[in-house]
């Protein structure tokens, strides 16, 4: 990660000063943006916090030559048209091997998770989704528990979309025994 890292640091709001180390004092006093990023990162995510559109389009774009990919497998059509006026390559063509890039519903702070729904998957469960995933979030998008954003959800939807899931492993685990399924993953944090 520390490759990643030198490619994609901040130029504005700054998470590095929270340790990789649990430290329940730590967390106890963190905003719920840190609170989330401190999980996220302790569950083996890649946490990118861009500038601005331009500095978004160039991790983009580094990300690609990082992953040694063509293009971004896309669900989301607003997605794809606003990749594709970004000039980033993209593909509708589904591939499992390939690289998912979308939204999400909710970050989800007390666990580091990211809450998604068949807006953002269409029909497919996550485990039959890409297991390298890019995900573009908005910060008014985090908040602290399941529950909560169960019931931003429902708020915001005249009828709840289904296929509710939530990833939380995002690193291969040394020693699971009991199979959890892990994602690769890479969060793109936007202020707003």
């Amino acid at each position: 990660m520390d490759f990643i890292k030198r490619f994609f640091s901040s130029k504005s709001k700054s998470y590095e000063h929270l340790n990789d180390e649990s430290d329940d004092e730590q967390t106890g006093s963190m905003e719920i943006d840190e609170l989330f990023v401190y999980h996220f990162k302790q569950n083996g995510g890649a946490f990118f916090y861009p500038e601005d559109m331009d500095d978004f389009k160039i991790g983009l774009l580094k990300l690609l030559k990082y992953l040694d990919i063509e293009a971004f497998m896309v669900l989301e059509r607003s997605y794809f048209h606003f990749l594709n006026k970004l000039n980033i390559p993209v593909t509708d063509q589904f591939d499992k091997t390939g690289v998912l890039l979308g939204g999400c519903e909710a970050l989800i702070a007390d666990e580091g998770s990211i809450m998604t729904t068949a807006v953002h998957t269409k029909e497919y469960r996550n485990i039959e989704l890409p297991q390298r995933r890019v995900i573009v979030a908005l910060t008014n998008q985090i908040t602290s528990n399941k529950t909560q954003a169960l019931i931003d959800i429902n708020n915001k939807y005249e009828k709840p979309p289904a296929n509710i899931q939530t990833m939380s492993i995002f690193a291969q685990p040394k020693n699971d025994l009991s199979g959890n399924k892990w994602y690769e993953t890479y969060l793109f944090l936007i202020e707003n």
